[in-house]
């Protein structure tokens, strides 16, 4: 008989291929021309006729279809990765026009034929779409309810065929697995309790060489799974192979819950007329382990390494494993200080995005108010304290203020401060003192007060905003540039303190930040304007890198991060930096003039 099969060097294919010319037909094999599908072709070199082609293109698929009995059409773009490199799921367009538009020009050829053959179509049990809330098994009569482009490709392509007035056949296949090794991503996107019926890909190509020989097939719907022994749940399947091949168990944390389009069918009539179930799960996991071979010892001798790699394929195990290292922080509270514009606006702002309430601490009600009002418009929760923390008295406020609304809070970030650049004697002492009070005095004092209740709790973050001047005293900014370095040293000690609880610590050196700073600076009595300012960051960049540092605590963040090389520098070119940085200072008090 002469034969025409699609897709002959696929999974499916190859199974129908073995049966095929096992039996002595004429088989025309039709396949894309690939290097892998080459090489298949290679093994059957001087047994079947080999028509390379694209079933888009319907010259191609006259010729392939030209003079045949049978089409056995298999070819099909499934949704995990196919031999072109792409899912149906991936790219739906290109997916139908080679599943139902290829469809329909095998229909077309076929019935240009003088004697136009028969066609067996190798359909899908995920037609019946989400069923797991259905007592099993699924029949013949189930209505088709579609879920994904590859299922609604296979339910057009049946109808398309049942309308075609030819000799057709309709194979609706359960999970047939290839005999190899595929650690596919999709594997995970079934849930461990689903209900799936497994049938060997052999199976499946035994079943289409005996419907070439029975003519009770034809006109009719068939389900080809496997039978009540490969009836299964997906744990079964699942880590019945991974731990046949050395790999092991994997977290169930990796794998979906959400229901998939596989079941169990009724194949009680197939079996009677196709007498073609002969293979079980373990039958399956017997031939994958020939298959690899030697592979398997050596999986297991690398178990970590290879499971590390298959874990790394799920998405569903990454989401768990950023659940662990972060906390949901949906309805968490925020302390903000500086609030009324750059990086603490701008971090107020980023984290009630994600979720969290944030508390709004400045000198200015005004603008904290505004910025109150900009995050509740977009659908985040914020409450403004207004407070001069150069005043112990107002930290303290702010402090029990939090307690008496929210109990605790979740997050500090001490962001707070004012500078100034000129010579050091020259800057007036209410200015210097209140520096300190500001950027030292009261740092301290919110941190050791939050950090006691957090401690308590045993959870909790602080982010003090220092800068890069603390690593690098330049000239210029002596005192801003101490409280910068105490900044960093409380840092650095508290956080060893905190070593063993869930309560972190850190500290973001950030360099020049496009923010009203450097105007605030250069207003002030005496003050002069710092150099180098073009050379800024955005705020909302510091704000990204104080939510990265929520999500993964370090001890130290660099903004922008080549900044990390600074500490270096001082070390080794400090010499440098005494010979020649009084000239800045002395170029911008000679801009001022």
């Amino acid at each position: 008989m002469k034969v025409l099969l699609t897709g002959a060097f696929g999974n499916i294919g190859t199974s129908a291929l073995e049966e095929l010319t096992k039996r002595g037909h004429q088989v025309r094999c039709f396949d894309v021309k690939t290097k892998a599908n080459e090489k298949t072709a290679r093994k059957y070199a001087g047994q079947v006729e080999f028509r390379w082609g694209d079933l888009r293109n319907p010259a191609d698929v006259a010729a392939a279809v030209a003079n045949q009995d049978v089409v056995l059409h298999v070819a099909f773009v499934i949704p995990t990765l196919s031999v072109t490199g792409m899912g149906s799921e991936a790219d739906p367009g290109r997916s139908r026009a080679i599943n139902v538009d290829g469809t329909w020009n095998i229909i077309d050829a076929i019935k240009a034929q003088p004697k136009p053959p028969r066609l067996i179509f190798t359909s899908s049990l995920h037609i019946y779409g989400h069923t797991q809330d259905q007592p099993p098994p699924r029949n013949i009569d189930d209505p088709p309810q579609p879920v994904e482009h590859y299922a609604q490709h296979k339910v057009e392509c049946e109808q398309m065929i049942r309308a075609s007035g030819l000799t057709w056949a309709i194979f609706r296949l359960g999970a047939a697995l290839p005999l190899r090794l595929v650690l596919d991503p999709a594997m995970f996107d079934v849930p461990l309790a689903n209900r799936i019926e497994f049938v060997h890909t052999r199976d499946v190509g035994l079943a289409l060489a005996n419907a070439l020989e029975t003519n009770e097939v034809w006109g009719k719907v068939w389900h080809i799974g496997g039978g009540p022994r490969c009836q299964i749940y997906q744990h079964q399947l699942t880590f019945g192979v991974l731990e046949a091949v050395g790999v092991g168990r994997l977290p169930i944390e990796a794998f979906t819950t959400t229901p998939y389009a596989v079941d169990w069918l009724d194949t009680t009539e197939s079996q009677r007329v196709l007498q073609f179930q002969r293979y079980t799960l373990d039958d399956y996991k017997q031939d994958v382990r020939k298959r690899i071979g030697l592979l398997v010892p050596l999986i297991r001798l690398f178990r970590p390494i290879v499971r590390a790699v298959v874990l790394s394929k799920s998405a569903y195990w990454q989401a768990h494993q950023m659940r662990r290292r972060q906390p949901d922080w949906h309805g968490k509270v925020a302390v903000v200080t500086g609030a009324s514009s750059g990086i603490g606006a701008a971090t107020a702002e980023r984290l009630a995005r994600e979720g969290v309430t944030v508390v709004l601490v400045a000198r200015s009600t005004e603008k904290l108010d505004d910025l109150a009002v900009r995050i509740r418009e977009r659908g985040g929760e914020a409450d403004v304290i207004t407070a001069d923390l150069s005043d112990e008295g107002e930290c303290l406020r702010v402090y029990q203020q939090v307690r008496d609304i929210y109990g605790y809070a979740d997050v500090l970030v001490n962001n707070a401060g004012l500078g100034w650049y000129g010579y050091g004697d020259e800057m007036p002492w209410s200015m210097a003192r209140e520096m300190i009070e500001v950027n030292a005095a009261s740092v301290a004092r919110l941190t050791l007060l939050f950090m006691g209740e957090m401690k308590r709790r045993n959870r909790g973050h602080i982010v003090n905003i220092g800068s890069i001047v603390g690593s690098i005293p330049s000239q210029g900014t002596a005192l801003y540039a101490a409280t910068k370095s105490f900044i960093d040293t409380m840092t650095t000690s508290l956080y060893r303190e905190l070593r063993g609880t869930n309560v972190r610590i850190s500290v973001v050196r950030a360099g020049a930040v496009d923010t009203p700073f450097f105007d605030k600076v250069a207003n002030r009595s005496a003050g002069q304007r710092i150099p180098f300012e073009q050379w800024h960051v955005t705020p909302e960049r510091v704000a990204d890198r104080i939510w990265q540092l929520l999500r993964r605590p370090r001890r130290i963040a660099y903004v922008p991060s080549v900044l990390s090389i600074v500490p270096w520098i001082e070390m080794s070119f400090g010499w440098l930096m005494d010979s020649i940085g009084p000239l800045h200072l002395r170029m911008a008090r000679n801009t001022t003039k």
